[in-house]
């Protein structure tokens, strides 16, 4: 399946910072927080304000780039950032329809797993799409990934010290 160049910039965009956002947040409060509604309630609340808010900053910002342009492009990469935003935030959910259980987000097995294969994924369909090595596109991820980790969970740790 051929897809536009805009809705592919907004899903891959989506697709990564749904990744990278909301592992980096799940991170820094399972430091602070093992209420699962106060989990659930972030969750939803990142893929509802961060989906639109960078969604329409996607759009904001294609109709600055070309200032003469009237394609459907700016609408086509809101609605594939909005669409794969949320459906990957809402995804670290998945643990809950099995049980109300914080294990797989107190030892961030769960959203370190489903991001790395997110991410791998996405890194796997545009090095094919670029005919590119996959290894240039995995290690900055995973990186960036690990930096967004390790650094949300300091803050979480340090923060819940003095809750």
């Amino acid at each position: 399946m051929k897809m536009n160049g805009s809705l592919r910039q907004g899903a891959f965009f989506g697709i990564n910072s749904g990744v990278i956002t909301t592992t980096g947040v799940l991170a820094g409060l399972s430091q602070a927080t093992l209420n699962p509604y106060i989990i659930i309630i972030t969750v939803i609340s990142l893929a509802i304000a961060d989906g639109l808010g960078e969604s329409y900053g996607i759009y904001i910002s294609k109709k600055a780039e070309k200032l003469a342009d009237n394609s459907s492009d700016p609408q086509l990469s809101f609605i594939g950032l909005l669409v794969m935003k949320v459906l990957v935030v809402l995804s670290f959910l998945l643990p809950f329809t099995i049980s109300m259980s914080t294990k797989y987000f107190r030892n961030l097995v769960w959203p370190l797993a489903w991001g790395i294969l997110l991410l791998t994924i996405l890194d796997y369909r545009l090095s094919h799409l670029r005919n590119e090595p996959i290894y240039q596109y995995l290690i900055p991820h995973y990186a960036i990934l690990l930096v967004a980790v390790l650094a949300t969970r300091f803050f979480g740790k340090l923060l819940s010290k003095y809750t």
